[in-house]
């Protein structure tokens, strides 16, 4: 009996120090720091968190990317067409940019966002038009489906060309930090 109740308390105290490391490893979010949002561009953020639109103006004004988003929530739908983790995606339609996004933290947030941003910048420029399945990039059409997702140039230009403004954009939201 009393070796029973030795096992048990030292059972409890080592389950008491994993749960204790657990918690005390969890990465601390970094907070931002306070920003003026920019009148270059108007963003309507309907889905939680809410600093997605603090990001998104950051990158735009970055980028010097303005215009009109709406920021919806990911589909179920739009992730199952996806082969891998659909983190968000972007359209431009009628002058707008429809954001949907999955739910991420601070700092995935700025890497997935200044992703789309870029994309934001092609489809302002012309460079990147999308319709009915199909996709015009540099006067190219090209069927979406067909290629895989790494072998999209309009991808490959914006994975290449995120890492500068991700940098310029944590340096805006986490200096002093």
């Amino acid at each position: 009996m009393k070796n029973n109740i030795v096992k048990i308390v030292l059972g409890v105290i080592v389950l008491l120090i994993l749960l204790f490391l657990i918690f005390k490893s969890k990465k601390e979010e970094r907070v931002f720091n306070k920003v003026e949002l920019s009148n270059f561009s108007t963003i309507d953020n309907v889905v939680f968190p809410t600093y997605y639109d603090t990001v998104l103006s950051v990158a735009m004004k970055e980028m010097g990317v303005g215009g009109y988003v709406i920021v919806g929530q990911l589909s179920d739908v739009a992730k199952s067409n996806f082969d891998g983790d659909l983190k968000a995606h972007i359209r431009y339609f009628n002058s707008k940019f429809y954001l949907f996004t999955g739910k991420m933290n601070r700092d995935e947030s700025i890497e997935v966002l200044c992703h789309e941003v870029i994309h934001m910048q092609q489809y302002g420029s012309g460079d990147l038009v999308y319709s009915d399945g199909n996709v015009l990039w540099k006067g190219e059409t090209i069927e979406l489906n067909s290629k895989e997702y790494e072998n999209r140039s309009w991808e490959n230009d914006a994975f290449t060309r995120q890492k500068e403004l991700i940098k310029s954009v944590e340096g805006v939201l986490y200096t002093n930090n």
